[in-house]
């Protein structure tokens, strides 16, 4: 009876430690932050800085029209100070033209800084790039399933199973 209960505690023992080694095999996980990958592989890429550059050409433009507007409204102060209510009135309808030109010029402007940048963040190239990194990655590391910190329902996570920086690391190399 005793070499029964021996048997069948260590069978017991075997299914629980067993069963223990491969729930743990299964459930390992990893964190990405892609919008951290994406920003810091974009940051250095030849599309960003050419947004960057369009950036501050608009931005220059901005304070070019804006300095023209100034000048403007200051010369029709003059007109009316001096009586000149025809000049005045000329030099409010150029001032509202102006604007409504600086306003249309931001507007369009904005509309194909958004879309270029869209653009660049949406490459399929680049997405199954990182998709095959973040894959080597997991599988580097023993993950069965990788998680972005965005995914809804995600309230804590441990660094010690956030993969991003080895992702990153992994895009730098290819590159």
């Amino acid at each position: 009876m005793n070499i029964k209960k021996a048997w069948m505690i260590s069978f017991l023992m075997i299914l629980v430690l067993g069963g223990n080694l491969f729930a743990s095999q299964i459930t390992k996980v990893g964190v990405i932050d892609r919008t951290k990958i994406l920003q810091t592989f974009y940051a250095e890429s030849q599309g960003v800085r050419e947004l960057e550059i369009m950036k501050e050409e608009i931005q220059q433009e901005l304070v070019r029209l804006n300095e023209e507007i100034k000048m403007y409204e200051e010369r029709k102060l003059a007109a009316e100070n001096r009586g000149d209510e025809a000049d005045a009135l000329n030099l409010d309808n150029i001032i509202f033209n102006k604007k409504q030109y600086r306003q249309d010029y931001y507007r369009t402007k904005s509309n194909q800084l958004a879309e270029r940048q869209k653009n660049l963040y949406q490459d399929r190239e680049f997405a199954q790039e990182l998709l095959e990194q973040i894959e080597f990655v997991a599988l580097s590391q023993g993950c069965s399933i990788v998680i972005d910190i965005s995914t809804p329902g995600l309230y804590w996570h441990s660094e010690e199973v956030d993969i991003t920086n080895m992702v990153l690391q992994r895009l730098r190399s290819r590159n």
